[in-house]
């Protein structure tokens, strides 16, 4: 844990650092931003989390709705339904809370932290995740743009993330209408402690079919849990917006890296006061054998 302390300190440096700094930089621009509220409605046709996927298809409905304040705060909160034939359901409502900041005309930060509450049988990967506090930075080098970030994760236990992309967007605007299509290459590292978490879950949801059963307890270990790279991403976001509204569309490829073995061991405690152990190889065929994922999302928003 004294690693995560030290990360956690360094990350919190540096916000308080940046968001001092960018007090002088924000106010410049008060008086021509406005503050706003916005309702973004989208459409997932698969939860995927560092090229990620369960066995069953996540597909999310989600309604977004936030306020955006002219100094670069905001907060917003969501609830994704879960629109699987025979699954239906509210799965997981998420609330963020947020601060954007351009430093210089090229050089632009964002602040957040994140909590979510996920439906106890969901099998989202990222269902394990309780939370986050994080941040990223983007400098615009005019060809390109190259965006980094780094989050602190609550699961089972703290997991570090490290994220690098670079953009490029080709724009084509007709004065207040604005047409993008963003070119987006993303790489994603993490330690593993949520893989942790979610396969516990899926592990309990199966056994609390047993009958007789009073309790049971999963554990699970990740054989190989360090700082991994997860998985390279492709996407190319397609956007038009007008001064309140905007639709979108991203279709991404995601390219799994290093897959994730575990071990799990489960307790079950039955009604005849009996407790049986059991450890086995948790590891998914998922894992065992990698392939590539595309997913897409489409929404819109409007502002008010």
């Amino acid at each position: 844990m004294n690693k995560f302390k030290s990360i956690s300190l360094c990350l919190f440096f540096i916000l308080g650092t940046c968001c001092n700094y960018a007090n002088a930089q924000t106010k410049k621009n008060e008086d021509s931003a406005k503050s706003y509220f916005k309702f973004t409605g989208s459409y997932l046709s698969n939860s995927v989390y560092n090229g990620r996927q369960d066995s069953l298809i996540t597909p999310y409905i989600t309604p977004t709705f936030g306020y955006y304040d002219k100094a670069g705060f905001y907060i917003s909160g969501s609830a994704s339904y879960l629109a699987s034939a025979g699954e239906s359901r509210i799965d997981v409502f998420y609330f963020d809370i947020g601060y954007d900041v351009d430093f210089t005309d090229r050089f632009s930060g964002s602040f957040y932290a994140d909590k979510s509450f996920y439906n106890q049988t969901s099998t989202a990967i990222e269902s394990a995740v309780k939370g986050y506090i994080g941040g990223s930075l983007s400098y615009d080098l005019n060809f390109f743009q190259v965006n980094g970030g780094a989050d602190i994760m609550i699961s089972t236990q703290a997991d570090f993330a490290l994220n690098f992309g670079l953009v490029h967007a080709f724009k084509f605007d007709d004065g207040e209408n604005k047409f993008r299509i963003t070119p987006s290459v993303l790489t994603n590292m993490s330690t593993l402690h949520f893989y942790e978490g979610y396969t516990d879950r899926k592990v309990g949801k199966k056994n609390r079919q047993l009958p007789n059963l009073v309790s049971t307890t999963s554990t699970t270990t990740v054989l190989n849990n360090n700082f991994t790279l997860m998985d390279y991403e492709f996407s190319v976001p397609i956007s038009y917006e007008t001064k309140k509204i905007s639709l979108f569309f991203t279709p991404t490829f995601a390219i799994p890296q290093n897959p994730i073995y575990t071990t799990t061991t489960t307790v079950n405690k039955l009604k005849n006061g009996i407790s049986t152990s059991q450890t086995f190889d948790s590891t998914p065929l998922s894992e065992r054998k990698l392939e590539n994922v595309f997913y897409a999302e489409i929404g819109f928003y409007i502002k008010f």
